[in-house]
């Protein structure tokens, strides 16, 4: 099948679909990009052009919404990758998926939904198999830099050792703020638990997105730690807001690889603070915003004060923002810290710069990875950090 545009962003009239949309105008020259932007507001895609500047002159205007099939299996033809940064995915994104899974079309996009990935990985995982398209979700700082970085990690640990680790710990600290699209998605995802209680089992289930979710392990991890200090680094590690969707995305990756660092790997994430008050009210106010989510009155309250769609972090807000992860790999053999990181804030600035490196990653690479839904590491592996790197993100052991 001819393919006239290599990549097309779905979802560019947004708030990270505006930044993602300058990140590939920034890249398009020096890959040779033919791409379009599209959305469902023909004038609206328009403004986004514009605001592109000359860089944007080029871009083609698609127009589709994300409840018209015939419009989203166009799109999907004509694209070698349908990037999508339209989200709530629940709500909007399910039908892109399909299209691109019968297309045969590489899709990636930014969702931590892990509900909604089951769903699609249910519903596509053969057939994109069958046609070769590589379905990639959380591609921004949901999961890339654990699940990227957590297989380099291992890669980094098997060369200094001479075997896999037992076990990688992600120590995440960042700073950061909220987007309104982001806030929709957590709002629609306490919905969905609310009409649908089973939803909470499957999200509480650790393995949820492994090929058989249902296989009993000997080790069940848990989302929510109790606050402690490391030794290693002297700082304070609790519970990581992220984590339920990033150690899912790992497993996933390693269930997919064949379990080629043991049956009994275990990979756990937890956020770090030098302020051990932090650490100890980390837990009581995430068990509070998740007991408001769930509770109409208390929610419409809360939401309230937050982000609306549309908005996010000012531009002096993403600059001065910023992550760094440590992957901490054990084992008999010993210990290796491998460091990510990047000077962007990681929802936005630097979500932007990792989801348009993987788009551009399935367009222009020569992958060897099949067709299905993947991982970022499985999908991309090592061709995505090289790109990253390139990009000016951290991706390498820790210098002792």
């Amino acid at each position: 099948m001819t393919r006239d545009l290599d990549l097309v962003l779905f979802g560019a009239t947004g708030y990270t679909g505006k930044l993602t949309a300058d990140y590939l105008t920034q890249a398009a020259g020096r890959e040779s990009l033919r791409w379009a932007i599209a959305g469902r507001n023909r004038d609206k895609l328009a403004a986004v052009r514009d605001e592109l500047g000359d860089g944007g002159k080029s871009v083609e205007l698609v127009v589709a919404d994300a409840g018209d099939p015939a419009a989203l299996a166009a799109m999907a033809k004509r694209a070698r990758v349908v990037c999508s940064t339209t989200g709530p995915y629940a709500k909007y994104g399910s039908a892109v998926v399909a299209a691109c899974a019968d297309a045969g079309t590489h899709y990636c996009d930014l969702t931590g939904e892990v509900a909604w990935m089951r769903q699609m990985i249910d519903a596509h995982h053969a057939r994109a198999r069958d046609t070769g398209a590589r379905i990639v979700h959380t591609c921004g700082f949901d999961s890339i830099p654990s699940d990227l970085g957590c297989y380099l990690a291992q890669r980094a640990y098997i060369a200094t050792y001479g075997r896999p680790a037992a076990t990688v710990t992600g120590q995440f600290r960042f700073k950061g703020g909220f987007s309104g699209g982001t806030v929709a998605s957590m709002v629609n995802m306490a919905e969905e638990m609310r009409r649908d209680p089973s939803l909470r089992k499957l999200i509480g289930n650790p393995y949820a997105l492994d090929p058989d979710p249902s296989v009993k392990r000997d080790h069940t991890p848990r989302d929510v730690r109790a606050p402690k200090r490391d030794q290693r680094t002297g700082r304070y590690l609790t519970t990581f807001v992220m984590a339920s969707c990033n150690t899912r995305v790992v497993r996933r990756s390693h269930a997919l690889a064949g379990f080629p660092w043991g049956d009994g790997f275990r990979y756990d994430e937890v956020m770090t603070t030098s302020n051990p008050v932090v650490a100890a009210g980390v837990n009581v106010a995430l068990g509070g915003f998740v007991l408001a989510l769930a509770t109409p009155v208390l929610r419409d309250v809360v939401v309230g004060q937050l982000p609306q769609p549309g908005t996010g972090p000012s531009p002096a807000q993403r600059t001065s923002g910023f992550w760094r992860a440590e992957l901490v790999a054990t084992g008999p053999m010993g210990e290796l810290v491998y460091e990510a990181g990047d000077h962007f804030d990681p929802g936005y600035g630097s979500t932007a710069r990792m989801l348009g490196e993987a788009a551009l990653c399935l367009a222009k690479d020569k992958l060897t990875s099949p067709g299905g839904v993947q991982t970022p590491s499985i999908a991309m592996g090592d061709a995505l950090a090289e790109r990253l790197r390139s990009a000016g993100l951290t991706f390498a052991p820790a210098v002792a």
